[in-house]
């Protein structure tokens, strides 16, 4: 179990690495099986879109739509301009940005209470800033909380920064990170990483899943909600200082209740909501864990499940998932089977929940590439579109222009009819295209687009 002491959690890490780097030196690839070669992303211009008054983003919306700072069309920005890009982070509970160019620097800009971008204080930035610590890292993926951040690197390391008052860094108990600092971990190399609101999940090499953080709710699906009753009848929570390995992966019966442990999965697809987590295996099986209100958890009731627990509507032939994005209390996955995307949950409070995965039909048909959800709906990049669903209130994070600001049904986001996107990313309040730049034309239709620059604000 997780340790209370920050210094031995980092001096065991500390030797934990020494003794992986002299065996891997010795041994060559230290017994583990060789994690299957990251695909090298395309690179493209990144274009922005949302609210950019940092510190009222999710508390004060009438001002973000009032504010003469929101864009509520895609714009490239100055301090990236003909930079590539390769991702942008995930986390649709964050207020802030990073972004990773195609030699693995990151740039983060937003919201910056809690030292999350990096940068050595609690400054907000309004201008993509290069995080200049974690440099000499190539960072591949950044997953992102409400207040801290993760960076994966291509040589399987996880670096943490921001706060870590619940754990959620997992560098020890102590103070937040306001620099990324390498994560309390010795176990194979990470492949994947995905973080909760307040708690964090990574994926080995192996196929095996590790969490940290915020236990309330079985977040965390270590069979505990970390509640525990203080002297004065005050509930608190044991948090998960250093990641703690998920070693219970079960089957459930929705009628008996009857539970029946599995053989452990290799899981090759981790992602998480605000409070839960979706995980999808080798063989394109999917299990969810954490809080299951409106349905997130695909298992037609609300009940939390505080281990992973198979969804047995994706169990079927042909009926399994290959990618999965989660907003707030829902999700959207690609099927196995091209052309079809399926959703569970609710994102708009008006509407019914789906209590376990349903076909999106104004999806059906389209060649699905990348997928993204905020707290209130999503983006998705297909064939020569991108097509989104926002209901009100919307601050720009929809892209289509101040004459149609949200849209509670799925619709083409005109405004980005001209370019081809590669992937698209969602925040809080904002959203993120990375734009093809390959032919005369692409870029053309690039440099004609608006630029953003709010260094003077910095």
């Amino acid at each position: 179990m997780s340790g209370e002491n920050g210094t031995t959690a980092d001096q065991a890490a500390q030797n934990g690495a020494e003794k992986r780097k002299l065996s891997e030196t010795e041994n060559g690839d230290n017994g583990a099986p060789e994690p299957k070669k990251r695909e090298k992303l395309e690179a493209g211009e990144l274009f922005f879109t949302g609210a950019t008054d940092w510190k009222d983003v999710g508390r004060k919306a009438n001002d973000l739509s009032k504010s003469d700072t929101t864009q509520w069309g895609p714009v490239r920005l100055e301090a990236l301009k003909d930079i590539p890009i390769v991702a942008v982070n995930v986390g649709n509970s964050s207020a802030f940005v990073m972004a990773i160019t195609e030699d693995g620097k990151v740039y983060g800009w937003g919201r910056n209470e809690s030292g999350q971008l990096g940068l050595g204080d609690t400054k907000d930035r309004f201008c993509p800033t290069l995080i200049e610590e974690i440099t000499g890292h190539h960072v591949v993926k950044i997953a992102t909380g409400k207040g801290h951040a993760l960076f994966l690197t291509d040589d399987g390391r996880v670096l943490a920064s921001g706060l870590n008052s619940s754990g959620q860094c997992g560098i020890g108990k102590g103070q937040d990170a306001k620099k990324p600092k390498q994560i309390s971990y010795t176990g194979p190399d990470i492949v994947d990483v995905a973080c909760g609101s307040e708690f964090s999940i990574i994926l080995d090499c192996e196929g095996g899943v590790w969490a940290f953080g915020h236990p309330e709710n079985g977040y965390l699906g270590l069979n505990d909600d970390g509640k525990f009753m203080t002297k004065s009848n005050k509930v608190e929570f044991r948090f998960e200082y250093l990641p703690e390995k998920i070693p219970l992966w079960v089957d459930k019966d929705s009628k008996t209740k009857e539970v029946t442990p599995l053989p452990l999965p290799k899981i090759v697809k981790i992602a998480c909501g605000s409070q839960h987590t979706i995980a999808i295996d080798e063989n394109c099986k999917a299990y969810s864990w954490g809080f299951g209100g409106y349905g997130r958890l695909g298992h037609a009731e609300t009940g939390d499940e505080l281990v992973p627990r198979r969804i047995n509507y994706l169990d079927q032939k042909n009926r399994g998932i290959r990618d999965v994005a989660c907003g707030n209390a829902f999700n959207l996955a690609m099927s196995e089977i091209k052309g079809m995307v399926q959703m569970w949950g609710i994102y708009q409070p008006n509407k019914e929940a789906n209590m376990y995965p349903k076909p999106v039909q104004d999806l059906s048909g389209w060649d699905v590439r990348s997928i993204s959800c905020n707290s209130k709906g999503w983006l998705a990049a297909a064939d020569d579109a991108v097509i989104g669903c926002m209901g009100s209130p919307c601050t720009g994070e929809l892209g289509t222009g101040p004459k149609k600001k949200s849209s509670a049904q799925p619709c083409i986001i005109e405004t980005m009819s001209k370019f081809y996107v590669l992937r698209v990313g969602c925040g809080l309040a904002h959203s993120c295209f990375i734009v093809r730049k390959k032919s005369d034309g692409d870029k053309a239709a690039i440099n004609a687009m608006p630029v953003l620059d709010q260094s003077s604000r910095d």
